[in-house]
């Protein structure tokens, strides 16, 4: 019987050029939830943690109490932006393409909200190449939420694909071994991973050699 072998990726910084459309979305938010404005930098650094993280990086100290006011305010202009501003890494939809032909199953791990990634995935036109989206759940860690898509496929082999610490840990703490994505954000947060690639197209050669 042949292998049932899977590639988990993160989403932002991964294969979503999430800056496109995160930073004219913080703008606008914080001007109308503070009246306050982050640097660029600081919102990217945030990308990829969860929502409590981001409200708490963007706004020390701001009371827990208007949290969900917060995201409903930045749920509608995401949305709205997503639609206007979006785009892949260079090569990811060839190389996604060259996996799902070479029998590898494919899916998506993320800390944005099951909503989220199916609107990404949809916006990217990268559906047809996913069999899975798992999104986080409330008060998962993505060790949680990478768990959930191994359970739901239970392969014979797996690997995970990310650009950040968050994915690097979830890799560990389920057996797995990590491809970091050095052309992501913070390249030297994955300075420990098992391969590491500089552009999306070297991605299946680093996954044929973790897991064949």
């Amino acid at each position: 019987m042949k292998e049932k072998k899977l590639v988990v990726f993160d989403m932002d910084g991964t294969l979503n050029r999430i800056e496109l459309f995160i930073i004219p979305t913080y703008r606008e938010v914080l001007r109308r939830f503070s009246g306050t404005q982050a640097d660029d930098d600081t919102v990217l650094r945030l990308m990829g943690c969860v929502d409590e993280e981001i409200y708490q990086g963007l706004l020390p100290g701001a009371p827990m109490e208007r949290f969900q006011e917060f995201m409903a305010l930045t749920a509608e202009a995401e949305y709205r932006n997503i639609d206007r501003y979006h785009g892949t890494f260079d090569g990811v939809p060839e190389m996604l393409r060259r996996l799902s032909d070479s029998g590898y199953i494919l899916a998506v791990c993320t800390n944005g909200t099951n909503g989220y990634v199916k609107k990404i995935v949809q916006a990217l036109e990268l559906a047809p190449y996913f069999t899975y989206l798992q999104g986080a759940e409330p008060g998962c860690t993505k060790s949680d939420t990478l768990k959930m898509v191994l359970e739901k496929i239970r392969p014979d082999k797996a690997v995970m694909v990310g650009d950040r610490h968050h994915d690097l840990q979830a890799a560990r703490d389920n057996g797995l071994p990590f491809v970091g994505c050095q052309y992501g954000y913070l390249p030297r947060e994955v300075d420990e991973a098992d391969l590491r690639v500089s552009a999306a197209a070297e991605i299946p050669r680093a996954v044929k050699a973790l897991i064949g």
